[in-house]
């Protein structure tokens, strides 16, 4: 998965402790690292297989400058789409090549 960063000012991105669960990766607390203005960082995830999660959705919130939160929520095909924003705005496509990339920025009101 891509992230780009519209924020407008550099922005560090990880991984909550909230609304993690059936997640092999990406992991509780993991930093995907310091994005850019205008920029693009990539980062895996994997849904957990069996201890409870079968037929579940992964799900795992990502932070951005502890300030602004995106739940995303997929599934065991690597299907992902955003649960919910929380002061930020989100837009996630799906490339042609079957990757996705979400871009992240300041809300629009």
């Amino acid at each position: 998965m891509n992230i780009i960063n519209y924020f407008g000012s550099d922005v560090d991105a990880v991984v909550t402790n909230n609304n993690w669960n059936c997640c092999d990766s990406p992991t509780r607390g993991q930093q995907i690292g310091r994005i850019a203005a205008n920029h693009m960082v990539s980062f895996t995830y994997q849904r957990t297989d069996g201890h409870g999660c079968n037929g579940r959705q992964g799900e795992f919130q990502l932070a951005f400058e502890s300030e602004y939160y995106t739940d995303m929520n997929f599934d065991g095909d690597g299907e992902i789409q955003i649960g919910a924003s929380t002061n930020c705005s989100a837009f996630l496509f799906q490339n042609g090549d079957g990757n996705y990339t979400m871009i992240v920025g300041h809300q629009v009101v």
